[in-house]
């Protein structure tokens, strides 16, 4: 499991099924490593997300970043630095 992966599945761990099931229905904008931890969370928690939200006007997702997406961001940071 690489470290990006690793802090994923804590991050979703972390999360309640509330949480979990809320942001699984914008799990298509995710990369693709966050949406397999999401997945194998979502699994073993026997958990089936609805079908995702459609917006409602002609905004970016990133006008409304949601946890996960800012936390992608996050972790991809940690690992586009330069030793």
């Amino acid at each position: 499991m690489t470290a990006q992966q690793e802090a994923f599945r804590v991050y979703y761990s972390s999360l309640t099924d509330a949480e979990l099931l809320k942001i699984a229905a914008n799990k298509r904008s995710f990369l693709n490593v966050a949406q397999e931890a999401l997945a194998n969370e979502l699994r073993g928690r026997n958990l089936a997300p609805s079908e995702p939200n459609r917006p409602a006007d002609n905004r970016t997702s990133e006008s409304h970043p949601n946890p996960v997406a800012r936390m992608a961001r996050k972790v991809r940071g940690w690992f586009s630095r330069q030793p």
